[in-house]
């Protein structure tokens, strides 16, 4: 886990996440769940995690996520507005690495919020973002690749999070096709290769 948790350190020193804060998560995949994790520990009071596989918002909400929702079901842009009293989100964070969804955080986040898209994307993809709308709410979006200096952090970090939780399959070496399989299916949070 200390690489993806360095990845969750970085992304929280870049997210501009202060006591009191409000954070919406899109994505509760392993990073998304960590993420959590993290900025709920930098202080974030209010914390929404988007996800459309029902057990990984369940995993969130054990995990300490005060509301989430299936953004396949329901109305993910108006729950947001009204769990915000309609102010929008100090920080929106994507790890789904869906264009999408990065795109709807841009207009989840409230006037001088963040937007951290933490995700891997589609090389060549793009996303249309209305400079008015960038110039009249003064948001910052910001991105992340590697995780500088974070290692030692996040080794610190290991024993306050909870990871077993995170542990949904442990597969044997003998059997990685397996494990590759019940990747693609999007259900796995961790898939742990034991040899």
């Amino acid at each position: 886990f200390t690489e993806p948790v360095s990845v969750a350190v970085h992304a929280i020193d870049l997210a501009n996440i202060q006591p009191g804060r409000s954070v919406a998560i899109l994505g509760g995949g392993v990073i998304g769940l960590l993420l959590l994790q993290t900025a709920i520990r930098a202080g974030a009071a209010k914390t929404l995690v988007s996800e459309p596989v029902a057990e990984k918002r369940q995993l969130a909400k054990s995990l300490g996520a005060d509301i989430t929702v299936d953004p396949m079901n329901e109305n993910l842009e108006q729950i947001g507005k009204d769990f915000t009293d309609c102010h929008g989100f100090d920080t929106v964070i994507d790890a789904t690495g869906k264009i999408g969804p990065a795109k709807q955080a841009v207009f989840m986040a409230a006037k001088c919020g963040t937007v951290l898209w933490a995700a891997v994307y589609p090389e060549h993809s793009e996303i249309a973002v209305p400079p008015y709308y960038m110039y009249a709410n003064e948001l910052t979006i910001r991105s992340i690749i590697v995780s500088p200096y974070s290692f030692p952090r996040a080794v610190a970090l290991l024993p306050k999070l909870q990871l077993k939780p995170l542990i949904s399959h442990v597969i044997p070496l003998q059997d990685i096709k397996t494990a590759f399989e019940l990747h693609k299916t999007g259900k796995a949070v961790k898939i742990l290769i034991k040899p």
